[in-house]
């Protein structure tokens, strides 16, 4: 071959290739975006400034119903790459919204040792409603995060909210108990002498006080404690929020709950971004208990929200007594959620009962049962 003819090919070998990487059709990139609602809350501010810091979120909406556009602004001066766009008052929800991928919700009244449970359900339950009937008109699609207290009644009001608006779907509701997990881990690693970041420990029930259950049998990388330990670690973690509003004159956790609130969001990001095996524990809709509408359990995240529900873990008989324990504390609060939007459960039915005004039961429950 002639050195003309080398010359040629190779001119035209180059051509073609600066072509194609110029001209050819590249993937369009969709921007993610996270809204933060209650962002100027005592939570809402610190978890905003970790999510700013993210190099997987493009942008970062932040939603308040009391001015919010003052720290907007200052947060909007932090050198990195994701957008931040302020939203204040409910005229702004739809803005707010529109175009999220992941909603996180901290709006509310926080849990004080002055704040009883009911009144602390009267005052967060019509804030839950009212977001997640605009997370369903104008972010359907969108994955919803509520860390709002009681975690165990708003995640069944978001949900029923949800189904009202058609837009319910179970796997991406999330009740967000990542701070029980968060102290778990450094509780255990206190006792082993280990980093809290190499411990996992999962914790399963719900999120409040006795139904918190840490599953110290699989914790890794070590599970061997003493009966004493056991003991001690599951009080800790059970009642950390108590010790943390006694230490703090009457306020709650605001920094350990950001951090947490946002690993856990940074963890449906990473779902959402392909990454394998993203494993967390949240407070969701299954079927992992029997008598249990909503249970945490670990769950295994991806693209659409929960790929798999990994379930309740192989429990030993401590813990296999405090889930006992804690499963009527949970279905009660989720009625509480339930009844709040008007749902109700059907009375229990007799399955032998041939009364024709009886509930119905499955087609030959009794003659199983026989």
């Amino acid at each position: 071959m002639s050195i003309l003819n080398v010359c040629k090919r190779i001119t035209n070998s180059n051509i073609l290739n600066t072509f194609t990487r110029c001209y050819a059709k590249k993937p369009k990139h969709i921007p993610l975006k996270v809204t933060v609602c209650g962002a100027r809350g005592k939570i809402g501010q610190p978890l905003c400034l970790m999510l700013k810091q993210s190099p997987l979120i493009d942008e970062l909406g932040l939603y308040d119903t009391n001015p919010v556009c003052g720290f907007g602004i200052e947060l909007g001066h932090i050198d990195t790459r994701c957008k931040v766009i302020a939203y204040s008052g409910v005229d702004h929800i739809r803005e707010a919204m529109e175009g999220a991928s992941v909603v996180v919700i901290v709006a509310g009244a926080p849990k004080t040792s002055h704040l009883a449970y009911s009144a602390m359900f009267e005052a967060n339950a019509n804030i839950i409603q009212e977001i997640a009937q605009g997370v369903g008109l104008h972010a359907p699609n969108a994955m919803i995060a509520i860390a709002t207290n009681p975690v165990n009644s708003m995640v069944p009001i978001a949900s029923e909210t949800l189904r009202r608006t058609g837009t319910y779907n179970p796997k991406r509701v999330f009740g967000i108990t990542a701070l029980d997990v968060v102290r778990t881990n450094t509780f255990v690693a206190d006792v082993q002498g280990l980093e809290p970041e190499n411990v996992m420990v999962p914790v399963i029930g719900g999120n409040a006080d006795k139904t918190i259950i840490p599953v110290l049998s699989q914790a890794r990388p070590c599970a061997d404690f003493t009966v004493k330990e056991l003991e001690c670690i599951t009080h800790k973690v059970q009642n950390a929020h108590h010790d943390v509003i006694k230490a703090k004159t009457k306020r709650s956790a605001t920094l350990s709950a950001a951090f947490a609130i946002a690993k856990f969001v940074i963890s449906i990001i990473k779902g959402l971004k392909g990454t394998n095996n993203v494993i967390e524990c949240a407070y969701v809709r299954s079927k992992a208990h029997p008598h249990c509408k909503y249970l945490a359990t670990p769950l295994l995240l991806g693209k659409s929200g929960i790929e798999k529900n990994l379930g309740v873990p192989k429990l030993s008989d401590y813990e296999n007594c405090q889930l006992e324990s804690a499963v009527p504390m949970i279905m009660d609060a989720v009625k509480k959620g339930e009844s709040f939007v008007g749902v109700e459960d059907p009375p229990p039915c007799d399955p032998c009962d041939p009364s024709p005004t009886a509930p119905i039961c499955p087609p030959n429950y009794c003659q199983r049962e026989k």
